[in-house]
């Protein structure tokens, strides 16, 4: 009896040491999972455009990564010119980003290329805080470019003196 006693407390230690592992190696997967699936969204979309000469009317239509809502391509009620979509990345079933395309603008005086802004949602579960906290994840949202103005004095394009937040979409209205 004694013996079982023991065998039954040493596998209690070795659960109680085994369980949160379990649980960090799961979160540390869904982090990493996280960074690839935007990566992966950014090249479906680089793809389906270059492949189709045009955005679908839905950034689900253009990749396989599972994401959360419609994404549906709108032009901006204040600005005809500015067409975009959300969707929400969730990891562990939890809405932890928001990813929003926006489709290029080209006017007389101003060049902005195809861009994807990645923000964190509002969601404070401890998955979605790895997710937001993790380094990979927050190049994407820190990440900034610039488009290009018509500088009518000099007769050029110059990049434009305020920086756009997002990721640009290498490859999508190139500048000429």
């Amino acid at each position: 009896m004694i013996e079982l006693i023991f065998v039954i407390v040493i596998l209690g230690i070795l659960a109680a040491i085994a369980i949160p592992r379990l649980a960090a190696t799961r979160d540390d997967a869904e982090v990493a999972k996280a960074a690839t699936n935007i990566s992966t969204i950014l090249s479906d979309i680089g793809a389906y455009y270059t492949s189709q000469a045009e955005f679908a009317a839905s950034i689900p239509a253009m990749t396989n990564v599972a994401v959360v809502g419609e994404g549906t391509l709108k032009a901006d009620a204040n600005d005809a010119t500015k067409v975009s979509g959300s969707v929400n990345l969730a990891s562990a079933g939890k809405e932890c980003l928001t990813l929003t395309l926006v489709a290029a603008v080209e006017t007389s005086s101003k060049k902005t290329p195809a861009y994807m802004k990645v923000e964190a949602t509002d969601d404070t579960s401890s998955i979605c805080k790895k997710v937001q906290g993790d380094s990979a994840v927050q190049k994407y949202v820190d990440s900034k470019f610039t488009g290009q103005t018509y500088n009518k004095t000099d007769s050029k394009w110059e990049p434009d003196s305020s920086a756009t937040d997002g990721i640009p979409l290498v490859g999508l209205s190139v500048v000429r």
